[in-house]
């Protein structure tokens, strides 16, 4: 009764922990999209850290093996679709790069709002349609505001204006960088590389100007130019002064405003650098989302009159030596708030969105968030993991056979000891126990008797006598029966001791190979945080999830493995005490057989 009220305690915890969760069950955009995830957005000061509302903001979503099944969507993600929380409006997006064998990609998001100082927002990004029909929109991706972004993912020409504007570069001497922090970037080398955008009639900047991009500085560089144009009369000027970034205004007849240099670029490392002018007020720069320096500025922005240039002016002098990726321009000076959602929402941290887990259509909100944690982990579950959790599986199945022929096997020797006994004890002729018996074949006893009476029998037939003689044994003779019912009290021990060495593999074994599975996992996650150069719990915790789960299985071979070694050490022993006291019996047995064998 006890047993089957702590069993019914233990079923009831369980079912509560790993039951369906009570959740409301959320509508489906489109049935013949089979599998969505929700996008969250965290502008709290845990997250993004943002305090005021975003408008039409473009997000980067990344996707990767730790996030994302890349075997469930179409080969080149046409079949990706972003839908707003309301689970009705689909959201205008483009993907920069989709690679299914390398498992990644980075989508672009025209999301409607963000709000600022919470985590509850998100959107939901459905797949898992090998029908749908390519769903980008490049150019609708971004605001009235937005006059160029540059991805760089052209592997031939001139990179490409990702807006409808159209400002494509006209030349391009630099070298495109595969191994950028998004994607694709630029690398200049030379002195003289460089990156020239023509003039165009939305490049006008007389209303506010936003300069937004990655860099990463290679060395440092005297007077280097970043983002410039120069007609001779005006000039405006993103530049490097070693490592220091500075912005200068030349207004011409005289009038120049230049900021203060910033704190100088730590070399080969990626910093995210955005310039806002707002024309009558000031002129800021911001590195990593927070302002770094400012000045004021009382008149406007010229209207470019001459071509625009990333790296070495046309003029000459010297460029900007690095790395650049991710290149965007607006024609207003946007908030302090849009540059800390770009870099975090950009950037290695990626705390600005975060990919949720799987779901399946018709699953709904009810889905066992324990079952669905489980699959996760077994998606990202390593070859080598998988090895040693294939060895431990085969280890573990062996140990429960092991069990449970012990089990059987112990239950059949007690019986017939029990019965053996019973019948010895009942006979006074020593040899009617040992009549052939099927039911007393599984017992120690049986075996240890016949073993000592069968060496008396050998010692009368050699003096020429039996049992129903007259006369004594010798000696020698006793002594030879009781050294062969020891031999065989050794023999039995053994046989009840035999594949217990399975069951000690299993508990010595089992947790050792596990902590082996989990620091190879752990190992290979952090390698591949370096060479993606992303760092952020959803990147990390998938991996390290997967690598945990090699030492649960050996912990879930070695824990039974445990309690199963204690209960069979516990009944051999039983039965090896009762051997032992029937031992002395039976060499009593044999001491009044060949003393008086009338």
């Amino acid at each position: 009764m006890v047993l089957r009220r702590l069993l019914g305690a233990i079923l009831g915890v369980v079912l509560f922990l790993g039951g369906p969760t009570v959740q409301e069950a959320n509508a489906w955009w489109d049935g013949n999209w089979k599998l969505r995830k929700k996008i969250q957005f965290d502008t709290s000061s845990t997250g993004a850290d943002i305090k005021e509302n975003l408008t039409d903001v473009t997000v980067l979503i990344g996707l990767h093996t730790g996030n994302f099944n890349f075997a469930s969507a179409k080969p080149d993600g046409s079949d990706l679709r972003f839908i707003s929380a309301d689970d009705k409006t689909p959201l205008k997006y483009h993907i920069e790069k989709f690679d299914s064998s390398e498992e990644i990609a980075f989508v672009w998001v025209k999301v409607p709002m963000i709000p600022g100082g919470g985590n509850q927002d998100f959107i939901w990004l459905y797949y898992g349609n090998p029908k749908a029909p390519d769903g980008q929109d490049v150019g609708g991706t971004y605001d009235q505001n937005q006059v160029a972004v540059y991805h760089f993912r052209e592997l031939e020409g001139p990179p490409k204006d990702a807006t409808t504007n159209a400002n494509h570069a006209v030349s391009f001497t630099g070298k495109i960088n595969p191994a950028a922090l998004i994607g694709n970037g630029i690398q200049f080398s030379k002195p003289e590389e460089r990156m020239t955008i023509a003039k165009s009639p939305s490049l006008n900047f007389s209303k506010g100007l936003t300069f937004s991009a990655w860099i990463r500085v290679s060395r440092p560089v005297k007077d280097g130019r970043i983002f410039s144009w120069d007609d001779g009369t005006q000039s405006f000027v993103i530049g490097l002064d070693e490592a220091k970034v500075y912005c200068s205004l030349n207004l011409g007849k005289g009038q120049a405003v230049v900021t203060p240099k910033t704190a100088a670029l730590i070399p080969n490392r990626w910093r995210h650098l955005t310039v806002t002018v707002d024309p009558g007020k000031r002129i800021t720069l911001y590195l990593d989302g927070k302002e770094a320096t400012s000045t004021e500025l009382k008149g406007s922005v010229p209207e470019p009159s001459a071509e625009i240039i990333i790296g070495a002016p046309a003029k000459g002098g010297n460029g900007f030596s690095g790395d650049l990726d991710e290149i965007q321009l607006s024609n207003t000076a946007r908030p302090a708030e849009w540059t800390r959602a770009a870099f975090y929402g950009q950037g290695p941290e990626g705390s600005l969105a975060s990919v949720s887990l799987e779901e399946e259509a018709g699953g709904g909100g009810g889905e066992s968030q324990a079952l669905r944690l489980i699959q996760v982990i077994i998606r990202n579950i390593s070859l080598g993991g998988w090895v040693l959790i294939g060895i431990l599986t085969i280890i573990g199945s062996a140990c429960f056979v092991v069990f449970v022929e012990k089990v059987i096997s112990l239950r059949k020797v007690k019986n017939g000891n029990e019965k053996f006994s019973m019948k010895v004890r009942q006979n006074d002729q020593p040899l009617s126990p040992l009549e052939k018996d099927q039911d007393l074949q599984d017992s120690s006893f049986y075996r240890i008797y016949s073993a000592g009476f069968e060496e008396l029998k050998i010692w009368l037939k050699k003096d020429g006598k039996s049992l129903k003689d007259g006369g004594r044994l010798s000696e020698k003779a006793l002594n030879g029966c009781k050294v062969a019912v020891d031999k065989a009290y050794m023999q039995e021990s053994r046989r009840l001791s035999g594949g217990m060495f399975i069951l000690n593999v299993g508990v010595a074994g089992g947790p050792f190979m596990g902590l082996l599975g989990t620091v190879w996992g752990v190992m290979t996650t952090f390698a591949g945080l370096a060479e993606a150069a992303e760092v952020n719990l959803q990147v990390i915790a998938p991996g390290v999830g997967s690598a945990l789960a090699c030492t649960l299985v050996g912990l879930l071979v070695a824990i039974p493995s445990l309690f199963a070694s204690i209960y069979l050490t516990g009944q051999i022993k039983h039965i090896n005490a009762d051997m032992n006291a029937f031992v002395e019996e039976v060499i009593l047995k044999i001491e009044d057989a060949g003393g008086n064998v009338q």
